[in-house]
């Protein structure tokens, strides 16, 4: 399994989740594991995906994320799972 840890930031509209889970479908990246919370008007998510089965480099993933992330007006970013974690160590 090769695990990316996608997390979102923005104000918070109908469509989204919906832009972003339509691009792991188009890719074949599988959600793993989903956590969001809104507060207010603004939405923050974190999602754990795996990109075994998709063709594409992580670089043109994280380009694409960026694209759907300015498309639904969202900052939307991508990290491999084991450089988040070790930045997340204490």
């Amino acid at each position: 399994m090769n695990r990316v840890v996608v997390t979102l930031v923005g104000k918070d509209h109908t469509g989204i989740i919906a832009a972003v889970c339509n691009y792991f479908a188009d890719n074949d990246i599988n959600i793993l594991e989903i956590k969001q919370t809104t507060a207010q008007d603004y939405i923050n998510m974190m999602m754990i995906v795996d990109v075994e089965k998709c063709t594409k480099q992580f670089s043109d993933i994280a380009i694409g994320l960026d694209i759907v992330g300015k498309k639904v007006g969202c900052i939307i970013k991508a990290q491999h799972e084991e450089i988040f974690n070790m930045m997340h160590r204490i």
